[in-house]
């Protein structure tokens, strides 16, 4: 019998406030495992659990609800994540409107600038600048946030400006973003209190390379890629399938229909062991791009197996 993430789970005989880390260590390994595997095995297991975070919670005493409320308001950004990364853009709205109605409600101010923060990601995504800029600016400034958590907000903020072609803006930020996780580096102890610890150099230079490509340099954008992609993180790899697809196709921006073949193959790879909707989405422009290019066994090999694995995988 399975069960669904909807099904009601049995009721506690009295919650132990040590549960409340106990659900915060997991949920850190279910994002490590996230990394490595892929958001498809993960995705289920985060919904089960979620409904018992959230039947322990109805059930705290007072005291304990609001570290109850922020640590459910996690896991329901998490469960988000991984829809969005699953294509799921129904489950992935829902899940971080619930989070930030939870963080609201827990008080926890850092938790719902984040969750604002990736709302203006889903709007990259969905390659609307103008929302992304705005809600980007707002997260940044509903709460005082550490170095990393507000480099973030300045990405999207970059990455908006770069959907709307100002230049100028987006650059700016993408140098103040720097600036931060420099600083951020700098120390010898990450704060405690850093949200979203993946702002690394890495991940950082690999927007700053979207945002170039987005302005329409894509030669830049070729040798930022290049360089992050060297010595890429090895946990990170739907980032790096991501990453590879904005390096493709800027490659085949410049005409570089070879280099943007092999890349492209290097990045499906990536993308279809990792259950990385985003990267894929990003490769079916590339494969557009590269329609009747067919002078390249390279490029040939990556239209059809593109083909192949978008037949069923949802885009």
């Amino acid at each position: 019998m399975t069960m669904s993430a909807l099904d009601p789970v049995p009721g506690p005989a009295g919650v132990d406030p040590a549960l409340a880390l106990h659900w915060s260590e997991l949920l850190r390994l279910l994002a490590a495992s996230h990394n490595v595997f892929g958001s498809r095995q993960v995705y289920g297991a985060v919904c089960r659990e979620l409904a018992i975070v959230r039947r322990y919670r109805r059930e705290a005493s007072d005291d304990l609800t609001p570290r109850l409320l922020a640590v459910e308001a996690r896991w329901a950004e998490f469960a988000s994540w991984t829809a969005d990364n699953l294509a799921d853009v129904n489950a992935a709205t829902y899940w971080l409107d619930h989070a930030l109605t939870l963080a609201n409600r827990a008080g926890d101010k850092r938790m719902a600038a984040y969750i604002v923060m990736r709302q203006a990601q889903q709007a990259v995504d969905r390659l609307d600048g103008t929302q992304a800029t705005g809600l980007a600016e707002t997260a940044e400034t509903l709460e005082p946030l550490t170095d990393r958590d507000r480099a973030l907000c300045l990405i999207r903020q970059a990455q908006g400006h770069a959907l709307r072609n100002d230049q100028l803006r987006s650059l700016s930020a993408i140098k103040t973003a720097h600036q931060l996780v420099n600083r951020s580096m700098g120390n010898t102890a990450d704060d405690p209190d850093t949200i979203g610890r993946h702002c690394t150099h890495a991940y950082l230079r690999a927007h700053e390379g979207y945002c170039l490509l987005q302005l329409g340099r894509a030669a830049a954008a070729a040798d930022t890629l290049e360089t992050v992609l060297t010595d890429w993180p090895a946990d990170y790899r739907q980032d790096e399938a991501l990453t590879r697809s904005w390096l493709a196709r800027s490659y085949a921006a410049t005409n570089r229909l070879t280099e943007a073949g092999a890349e492209g193959s290097r990045a499906l790879s990536l993308a279809a062991a990792t259950s990385a909707a985003r990267a894929m989405t990003s490769l079916h422009h590339l494969h557009g791009r590269l329609a009747g290019a067919t002078g390249s066994t390279e490029v040939v090999e990556f239209r059809n197996a593109f083909s192949l694995v978008a037949s069923t995988t949802r885009l």
